[in-house]
């Protein structure tokens, strides 16, 4: 791993904020602020929004939207690896990868304004969730490195190349390039795709991706750094920083955090949504926690109420609405892995059996290569894991992920969804006493989680099913408890 220098100076350079509705950029920053060594700050006013002539054009280029997040919180072994694989001779290109709301953006923030302080490196920061972004970027960069702009309005793809190639230029020196947001594949997976073909390479600067998608990281050629949940000591010191009444908490509240955090996983963007929406309500921990556990529609709601962070690319977002991107991106690229989504959106999140959904009798799931394809796609983009056991597979689908799902999925496909599920359920799930001896307890769960709620026919006699293997295994209270519910559909 390269050692880091860790003398502390003023940070010079050109830095830019972020204004503007449409863009992280607005439209092309018109103030540059120089920081002179000793700390001395000088505004200089520019129509190009670039360096002048003489000592200041030689400084360094610092280009990024969001300020220093002092609330950053943990992640350090995170921030070492970014280090580490980015710090290295020669051309390097690294991506944090994960499920959204991670906090990827976060680590790579915190990074790059640590390097600033420590190096003389240009750093450059661009969008990379649509071609229209990743172009105002690189239209902000070219007013920086002084590329005249004229050409973008007759030849984009033309102006776009004499970026990258500036890059790829030994004139260039030493820079860091993040590429934020990373997450349509159609965007990334070949040399010719909208946004990959500008892509600098050549012999040295580093690249950090952001990315949802371990496929965007593989194709492009990154060392690939998953970025998980929050460790539990970490989730509760960034909900201490976020939440202003924290000093005062009572050990009674305080047990309240911790159910919370623990219900969110400890996802560092529900963490915060948390946090917020109890500070701007004046609501305590314990009355936040009471009403996430009424029911499951409540708890939809509370994590579906949107909030602002200015760190991040969007102005407002909620917790469970930050994963309706990659669903409309899975709906196009893929079906077959949407369809294998919405069906397992009605299982039991958990130890979700492969034979259960390679037999589930969707099109396409009975084909080996089918369904690595489609479980890939959804493994790929961080929304389900898996973990083997006596020799077999089994799946795990993210909670927050299972509840984002059916939220954003419409009436008709919540039906559909729910359908297949039952079906997939009642294929292992035989009528005989003789057969029911056979079933592998580990079907329980989604039966019961298939069956929830539903007025459905099929619910009502899947669950009979359920209630009388139960009733052979001896567990007659849940099976008086499955009996009644059958009756009362």
């Amino acid at each position: 791993m390269a050692q880091v220098n860790q003398a502390q100076s003023n940070i010079p350079g050109s830095w830019s904020g972020n204004k503007g509705s449409n863009s992280a950029y607005g439209s092309y920053n018109r103030f540059t602020t120089i920081v002179l060594p000793g700390g001395t700050d000088s505004g200089a006013r520019s129509q190009s929004g670039v360096f002048g002539a003489g000592e200041a054009a030689s400084r360094p280029h610092r280009l990024i939207p969001y300020c220093r997040n002092s609330r950053f919180t943990g992640r350090q072994s995170l921030l070492q690896a970014v280090k580490g694989f980015s710090e290295c001779e020669g051309h390097n290109r690294v991506a944090l990868y994960g499920l959204g709301g991670s906090g990827k953006t976060q680590i790579a923030l915190e990074y790059v304004h640590q390097r600033a302080a420590e190096s003389n490196c240009h750093i450059f920061w661009v969008q990379g969730s649509g071609v229209l972004k990743f172009s105002e970027g690189f239209k902000a960069i070219a007013q920086h490195v002084r590329i005249p702009l004229a050409r973008a309005k007759t030849d984009e793809t033309g102006f776009l190349l004499s970026v990258r190639r500036w890059f790829e230029s030994p004139n260039s020196g030493s820079w860091i390039l993040i590429v934020d947001n990373a997450d349509n594949e159609a965007d990334f997976i070949g040399n010719n795709s909208p946004i990959a073909k500008f892509i600098p390479q050549g012999t040295s600067g580093t690249l950090i991706f952001t990315t949802r998608s371990r496929l965007v990281a593989s194709r492009q050629d990154c060392r690939m750094i998953e970025v998980g949940k929050m460790e539990e000591e970490e989730a509760q010191e960034l909900f201490s920083k976020r939440y202003c009444g924290w000093g005062g908490l009572k050990d009674r509240e305080k047990e309240a955090v911790a159910a919370i955090l623990s219900s969110v996983h400890h996802l560092p963007l529900a963490v915060v949504g948390s946090a917020v929406f109890m500070t701007e309500n004046a609501t305590s921990p314990s009355i936040y926690w009471t009403i996430l556990q009424e029911n499951e529609g409540r708890m939809k709601h509370l994590l579906s109420r949107p909030f602002c962070d200015i760190h991040r690319e969007v102005e407002t977002e909620s917790t469970l609405g930050t994963y309706f991107t990659t669903f409309d991106q899975i709906r196009q690229q893929m079906p077959p892995a949407a369809d294998l989504l919405r069906l397992m959106a009605f299982l039991n999140h958990q130890n979700i059996p492969e034979e259960l959904l390679t037999q589930c009798g969707l099109k396409g799931m009975d084909h080996s290569a089918d369904f690595r394809c489609a479980i890939g796609k959804l493994l790929g983009l961080s929304l389900v894991t898996s973990a083997e056991c006596q020799d077999k597979t089994f799946y795990q689908l993210d909670r927050l992920v299972q509840l984002s799902l059916q939220a954003y999925l419409q009436t008709n496909e919540l039906n559909h969804g729910r359908a297949a599920a039952l079906k997939a359920i009642s294929r292992v799930f035989p009528q005989s006493r003789d057969g029911r001896q056979y079933i592998d307890p580990v079907y329980i769960p989604h039966a019961l989680a298939a069956t929830k709620d539903s007025t459905d026919p099929v619910a009502e006699e899947l669950g009979f099913r359920v209630a009388l293997y139960l009733l052979d295994m001896g567990s007659y209270d849940n099976a008086d408890i499955q009996f009644r519910g059958c009756t009362a559909l």
